[in-house]
């Protein structure tokens, strides 16, 4: 799968003209670099090129910079982003364990989504190294930090006097990609992106959202719960929660919605998934 996507790069780049290449990220740096043969840079070296934006923050305090996974064995991006930082006016605290020796967030190898307990444990550790605020270059080890209540920003957030808030659920990431598409899909080629319309009304409590991030269930899969049950009215009742309960396969995992019915919508209060066949 890696292969045929990276040829499909190559041969999409190639009808561009064989354009550079930018990254925000220095994972996708290296692996475009790799991969595609191209002249790839970060955009931390663009920005110490070309100067900050109108706007950029000029941070005067002093803060620590983490250097990501993605970065390791890689000197360049790792004095690019210090450079910026440092123009921003941010007074770097250099720990121990930097660079190379920069320990892991918790996030890499997609340790939180397959077990949070570990994945608490690493951040804290990599937390460990200074009571200072944190600055990285990568927005999974910038969240990361902040789900661990350290003031923590993604470089970029100073470039751009901005702040990316609270972390964000699965689904929200997942919105915002696809926000993200629909807008250059519009404004760069001239396209209207399809957006799925919901063609009943669908409340999801605060303790169901929590549950479906722990347990990386997407809004969308819930929608699809609901509209199988739409169709076909299965469902059990919970007589101790009095709430209903459906269930609708996805590929090979089955989802289960625990919700009440209101007027001609639902209130989804749960939600569940096993990797089962139910006859």
């Amino acid at each position: 799968m890696f292969d045929n996507t990276a040829e499909f790069l190559k041969q999409e780049l190639a009808k561009l003209g064989d354009p550079k290449i930018i990254a925000g990220c220095p994972t996708c740096r290296k692996t475009l670099g790799d991969s595609s043969g191209r002249e790839v840079a970060g955009v931390w070296d663009v920005l110490n090129d070309i100067g900050l934006p109108e706007g950029a923050t000029k941070a005067h305090k002093a803060a620590s910079l983490h250097d990501s996974c993605g970065a390791r064995g890689d000197e360049n991006t790792q004095k690019a982003v210090r450079k910026l930082a440092r123009t921003l006016g941010v007074e770097l605290i250099e720990t121990e364990y930097s660079g190379d020796k920069s320990p892991c967030c918790g996030y890499g190898g997609l340790v939180s989504y397959a077990n949070r307990e570990v994945a608490h444990e690493l951040a804290q550790s990599c937390l460990e190294r200074t009571d200072a605020p944190y600055i990285t270059y990568c927005m999974a080890c910038r969240d990361r930090f902040a789900r661990e209540g350290r003031e923590s920003r993604h470089i970029l957030e100073l470039v751009y006097g901005t702040s990316a808030g609270d972390p964000p659920d699965i689904s929200e990431k997942r919105r915002n990609r696809l926000v993200l598409k629909n807008s250059l899909l519009k404004e760069i080629w001239g396209e209207d992106a399809m957006e799925e319309q919901l063609d009943f009304p669908l409340d999801i409590t605060e303790e169901a959202r929590v549950q479906m991030d722990e347990r990386m269930i997407l809004d969308t899969d819930v929608i699809a719960v609901m509209r199988a049950y739409r169709e076909t009215g299965d469902a059990v009742l919970d007589s101790g929660s009095e709430l209903l309960i459906t269930r609708h396969r996805i590929g090979n995992v089955t989802f289960w919605v625990k919700f009440e019915e209101q007027g001609a919508g639902y209130v989804v209060c749960g939600a569940y998934s096993h990797r089962m066949t139910v006859n």
